[in-house]
């Protein structure tokens, strides 16, 4: 039994998305999709997480049954995180995954970090507020500084990095909406 079919089939309704769109939105074919909906399919992990990535959620949310409740509370600990650029950058995901639309990362960035942005589809909108010490973005390779208690608001689908020039830790939210996105697809 397929431990993911139903919950990527009612994530992709959820989100008003076709087969052929996650599919598209994935860089997967639409019949391996098809396939991994049906309780008969058995996805390899790296397909299981090109889709996780594109519906932005989890792997552990796609094998849990993830009904809509009243509340969703979210647990540090079940927060999905990435390290990259030897961990001188680290973001938490803080929103759940029934929180359609956006998603909201907690960003943390060292001093000396520089750290590639993976953009997000045509149509996104990505806010970055800085809560601690300055960060620098590059966004279409235009630098934008970012004080704390200041947000820039950009086009999601844009290059963009991450970088701490300062010798003190930067502390930042990002939050992503992609309602425009489903909605044009």
């Amino acid at each position: 039994m397929n431990p993911v079919a139903k919950t990527i089939a009612a994530i992709r309704a959820q989100h008003s998305l076709t087969q052929q769109q996650l599919a598209d939105m994935a860089g997967v074919p639409r019949a391996t999709l098809a396939n991994m909906e049906s309780n008969g399919g058995n996805p390899t992990i790296t397909t299981v997480i090109k889709i996780a990535n594109a519906l932005g959620v989890t792997v552990s949310d796609l094998v849990e049954k993830n009904q809509l409740t009243v509340a969703t509370l979210v647990a540090r600990k079940d927060m999905q995180s990435i390290r990259l650029d030897d961990g001188k950058f680290v973001s938490s995901q803080l929103s759940p995954i029934n929180a359609p639309y956006i998603l909201i990362n907690e960003i943390s960035m060292l001093p000396g970090c520089y750290s590639k942005g993976r953009p997000h589809p045509q149509g996104s909108h990505e806010f970055f507020y800085c809560l601690e010490g300055t960060a620098l973005l590059q966004i279409n390779d235009e630098p934008v500084e970012v004080e704390a208690g200041n947000v820039v608001y950009f086009a999601g689908n844009l290059p963009h990095n991450y970088i701490n020039e300062g010798l003190k830790p930067v502390h930042a939210v990002a939050v992503v909406s992609i309602k425009d996105v489903i909605k044009t697809r």
